[in-house]
């Protein structure tokens, strides 16, 4: 499927999926599908490391046309105009929204991964949230 040749050797192209044993997918009665932590989380903590295709800023516009548009993420660029998107592919993707986020997303261009870091410690049960930093098309639980 994806060939690692085409760009060259790179770091990222020696990274391999670990397993997280911390979080979880659950359903919650208002936002619907969730992260959660399995395990208590301290802040600071690398929650989880996703490798991203990045979106050339031509193609974003498609994206936005279809269902993607609530999972992929702005990579770089203006916020607000042009520039690339990039699709996690890890459980960063299925983080819900809030205005009180336990968690932040961090770009990580050297590596082409969305790094997900805690901001606040999350019990174990407790919700993984980030705030999208985006006009949102949906009415906020919190």
């Amino acid at each position: 499927m994806a060939a690692s040749g085409a760009r060259g050797a790179r770091a990222a192209d020696h990274l391999r999926p670990i397993p997280n044993e911390r979080l979880e997918i659950r359903s919650d009665p208002a936002k619907g599908r969730g992260i959660f932590a399995r395990q208590p989380i301290a802040p600071g903590m690398l929650i989880e490391t996703a490798p991203v295709i990045i979106v050339p800023a031509t193609q974003c516009p498609l994206l936005d046309r279809t269902i993607l548009h609530d999972y992929y993420f702005h990579w770089d660029g203006d916020p607000d105009g042009e520039g690339r998107g990039a699709v996690a592919l890890g459980l960063v993707a299925l983080c819900n929204h809030s205005r009180r986020p336990s968690a932040r997303v961090r770009r990580n261009f050297a590596q082409d991964t969305l790094d997900l870091v805690a901001l606040v410690p999350i019990a174990a049960g407790g919700e993984v949230t980030i705030d999208y930093n985006c006009p949102l098309w949906f009415e906020p639980e919190d």
